[in-house]
């Protein structure tokens, strides 16, 4: 039987982790990306001697990456010189008052008792509720595509939500482990993680902070997050997979409702399936025939402000000519109006009067991402996606200038102004312009209730057969762990629906090993 070919659109990680799983089931892939390197939104910013992460900077779940990997007959750990980072983070609170985050409990239970005299026997049950909802949650919903309705509503999975309470509200479901506010801070922001409230998120995620406290803890790979980047466009070439970089696609073809292929730069490339790594809406709107958002969502995709999307964010990634040796790799600091600052987010959708932020100071732990004597700087502020409330051109130098003084003021970075000698500045305008991201919204479509599981755009098109998703807008969610096994669950639908079984070791694919 003839060799089956797939057009990958855009070489995010989800386009590269697919390219890689779909190469090795056998497909002859092509991969196509706009922009002049590979990566998407976790990319690298490198300028004047200081190297920043520009994207995501926490390495979670390793499993998926090493799994990944090993169907490629390769170890991740010679691929990446991982560091498992201890603390975690250090969190800042409204009053001046910090802890330790730690995924070492010997460490992290001191901390937690001297901010809530008690607490110990309630964190560890508030950690094994956590751990359920991570097991189940990743088994059983996660890691499935839901294809018919009945795969999600069965009796089976409605036993399995109302068991775990997934669906309940987070806020108050980690409330009821913790006493203080700052507890309840401390292991509910995480699901700014994915671009949203936790006063609106599902208690499943919930499994966010166990991930990082006890299922794995956080990791760094030495040289930055690009670095797995890389090591995935390393195993993709040496695998045969062909990656074009500055190779926007026009327009995705079709024929009596089925694609054939892709148009780069004029000329049609055909294909028996396109697997699409842009930001879903994206490709309704700009790739596909307006039918076909008609057909497969209907009024959804045709009027935007019926999906939801998450948060955008503010970023500044600085050079500074000075040591931050009170800093962490990781740093939160919390609004002091904790509840009203998400408030102003999401229900408001205003810039925050007094935002959270996190800074990412990678040269604490790597001394090659800054000059001697000197750090990288990583701050990323929670804002609105783009809508008409705020007008970056107008409110956006003031903005910055408030995030200044934050620094300041919160972070402890004395007259930081004078220090810096490098500044990049990104608004959710550049999130769009960058990336195709709707609305600007720099975690894609958002996670309320009704858009995740079963109601979350699917991984095939209905409309359009041929035509698969991967990345923070389809299934199974937002987050790179999640696009990864998501890039996964499009490769074997692709598989599946192409008649194509699985390779029985990757060392059939040609040049697949070191």
């Amino acid at each position: 039987m003839a060799t089956k070919r797939v057009a990958v659109i855009g070489a995010g990680i989800g386009g590269l982790a697919a390219a890689i799983r779909l190469r090795i089931a056998g497909f002859e892939v092509q991969v196509f990306e706009k922009n002049e390197r590979a990566g998407g939104r976790v990319n690298r910013l490198r300028e004047e001697g200081f190297t920043f992460d520009t994207g995501p900077t926490l390495l979670l779940m390793t499993d998926v990456y090493r799994d990944l990997f090993a169907a490629a007959g390769r170890d991740l750990d010679e691929e990446l010189d991982l560091i498992h980072l201890d603390p975690n983070y250090r969190v800042h609170f409204g009053d001046g008052d910090s802890m330790k985050v730690s995924s070492n409990l010997p460490a992290l239970i001191p901390e937690l008792e001297r901010i809530e005299p008690g607490v110990t026997p309630r964190f560890y049950r508030f950690m094994e509720d956590a751990c359920h909802k991570y097991r189940l949650g990743r088994s059983e919903f996660v890691e499935r595509d839901f294809e018919k309705a009945r795969d999600f509503f069965g009796p089976r999975n409605l036993k399995l939500l109302l068991k775990t309470n997934a669906v309940g509200n987070y806020y108050r479901s980690v409330s009821k482990y913790f006493k203080t506010d700052k507890l309840r801070q401390t292991f509910s922001f995480q699901t700014m993680y994915l671009g949203l409230s936790p006063f609106e998120a599902p208690a499943v995620y919930a499994l966010l902070p166990y991930t990082e406290l006890a299922e794995d803890g956080l990791w760094f790979p030495r040289g930055g997050m690009y670095e797995l980047v890389e090591a995935m466009v390393r195993l993709a070439r040496d695998l045969g997979v062909e990656i074009h970089l500055n190779s926007p696609v026009e327009e995705i073809t079709s024929f009596g409702g089925k694609a054939r292929g892709v148009r780069v730069n004029g000329e049609e490339v055909w294909a028996d399936a396109v697997l699409a790594n842009a930001d879903l809406p994206y490709v309704y709107r700009r790739l596909l025939p307006r039918s076909a958002g008609e057909g497969d969502f209907k009024w959804r995709l045709r009027k935007r402000e019926k999906l939801l999307y998450t948060a955008s964010s503010f970023m500044l990634y600085l050079g500074l000519d000075k040591k931050l040796d009170h800093a962490s790799h990781h740093n939160v600091y919390l609004s002091t109006r904790y509840r009203e600052n998400f408030a102003q987010i999401f229900a408001e959708r205003r810039l925050p009067d007094d935002p959270s932020f996190y800074t990412n100071v990678p040269s604490r732990t790597d001394p090659n991402a800054a000059p001697a004597g000197m750090e990288s700087l990583y701050v990323l502020v929670p804002t609105p996606h783009l809508n008409e409330n705020v007008d970056w051109e107008r409110e956006g130098p003031r903005f910055k200038e408030r995030i200044y003084d934050l620094l300041e003021e919160r972070a402890g970075i004395e007259d930081v102004r004078r220090h810096v000698v490098y500044e990049k500045v990104k608004t959710p305008q550049d999130w769009l312009s960058e990336y195709n991201l709707e609305e600007g919204a720099a975690f894609g479509i958002g996670h309320g209730i009704f858009q995740v599981g079963y109601f979350r755009p699917p991984l095939a098109s209905k409309a359009v057969r041929g035509v698969y998703f991967v990345g923070a807008s389809t299934r199974p969610g937002t987050g790179v762990p999640l696009v990864t096994i998501g890039a996964k669950l499009a490769a074997e639908r692709i598989g599946r629906d192409l008649g194509v079984q699985p390779l029985a070791s990757p060392k059939t694919v040609t040049g697949v090993g070191k």
